[in-house]
């Protein structure tokens, strides 16, 4: 009787781990969409149904779901497409211990993150047969289109593609990255060895949120305006526009004027170009006629390091190309500058720069296949 119950208990506990830990629940089924979980189990999904971490997702050609994760992210499945939440850990908190990596095979979705991510950024992917995307707080669309088979068309060109409607996403390959702003999209190859690119227009297939799903909230970067003196505006040029040196572009305020400017004179404010009316008389609070001017940034089709800063358990990205807001915060015993900053694609970090490394300790730094250097931390303890 006892060896039964023991037989028993060990039974259930095993069929438990089979059926992974709860991630979510469907809130919205409309056609065919089917669960197949880790033990290979296959299911018709109502509303109301729970998905568990280690269980996959397929839709059929007409047929679409929406899950609402613990975290209260929310996953939206397109047609035909297979997914699997390889990864799911959230134990209503963010200590670093809450994960998430979902494996797409094929088709796309629209993911709302939440929680997962929101903290610990790198602790939420998605996975693709050829890149993995990664998350800066993000309403983005993964896509992955594979090669058809003899006598079929795909889609559109084959591969992975991810379009962020707000916050921001970062696509990486073995070769690279790009970081793709909100109204933008990303796009790699199903080719070996290929670069990930942000793409000039956003591909047809992309459509507008259905009326069963959450409209995309427009965000400032679709359109980023900067109030000027004299009320110009700063508009972000398009992809491709520009080839800048530097994106950390600003603009200084000047104090108002009290100057009487004489016909056909040219005020300058570098770097802009403002042209005074003749006999225009700018009083202490008075406004220059507003004026559209265009502020032109290095094209988000720069490829940079992988996703991750830390390469190997020492070696740290920590060039200064890729770093804003720097703020110096100490000194190291090298004499060189600690600092913290704001890594181009939104991680907050400490740390030093990576010339000034150079300087006095060349044999810490080391530059990488994407051009950028990287620092040795452990050589300066």
């Amino acid at each position: 009787m006892k060896i039964s119950v023991v037989a028993i208990g060990i039974l259930s506990a095993l069929l438990s781990m089979q059926a992974g830990a709860a991630a979510g629940r469907f809130q919205f089924v409309s056609g065919e969409v089917k669960v197949t979980s880790a033990a290979g189990k296959e299911r018709l999904v109502r509303k109301g149904d729970e998905l568990n971490e280690g269980e996959t997702i397929t839709s059929s050609s007409s047929a679409s779901a929406q899950v609402k994760m613990k975290d209260d992210g929310l996953i939206i499945v397109r047609p035909e497409t297979k997914l699997r939440i390889t990864t799911y850990q959230y134990n209503g908190k963010t200590d670093g211990s809450e994960r998430s990596l979902i494996s797409l095979v094929k088709g796309g979705f629209r993911a709302i993150t939440g929680m997962i991510g929101r903290v610990n950024k790198d602790n939420y992917k998605v996975e693709t047969p050829t890149a993995t995307i990664g998350i800066r707080g993000t309403d983005h669309e993964p896509m992955f289109i594979p090669n058809p088979v003899a006598g079929q068309k795909a889609l559109a060109e084959p591969g992975t593609y991810d379009k962020v409607n707000s916050g921001a996403a970062v696509l990486s390959t073995a070769r690279g990255m790009v970081v793709i702003d909100p109204n933008h999209a990303g796009f790699v190859p199903n080719v070996a060895n290929a670069r990930p690119i942000v793409l000039t227009t956003i591909p047809a297939f992309y459509r507008p949120p259905t009326k069963d799903e959450p409209a995309i909230v427009p965000v400032a970067i679709l359109n980023p305006k900067a109030t000027l003196i004299g009320g110009g505006v700063l508009t972000r040029a398009p992809v491709g526009a520009a080839n800048l040196s530097s994106t950390n572009l600003s603009v200084k305020q000047v104090a108002p004027l009290a100057t009487t400017v004489q016909p056909a004179t040219t005020l300058q404010v570098a770097p802009l170009a403002t042209t005074i009316q003749p006999a225009t008389t700018i009083q202490p609070t008075a406004t220059i006629a507003p004026a559209t001017t265009t502020l032109q940034v290095a094209p988000l089709s720069t490829t940079v390091q992988p996703i991750s800063t830390t390469i190997s358990p020492n070696l740290t990205v920590s060039d200064r190309r890729l770093k804003r807001n720097i703020k110096r915060i100490g000194t190291h015993r090298l004499g060189i500058g600690i600092y913290e900053y704001d890594y181009v694609w939104g991680e907050h970090a400490t740390g030093v720069i990576a010339d000034e490394v150079k300087q006095v300790m060349p044999e810490a730094v080391i530059r990488g296949e994407d051009g950028y250097d990287r620092v040795d931390y452990s050589r300066l303890k």
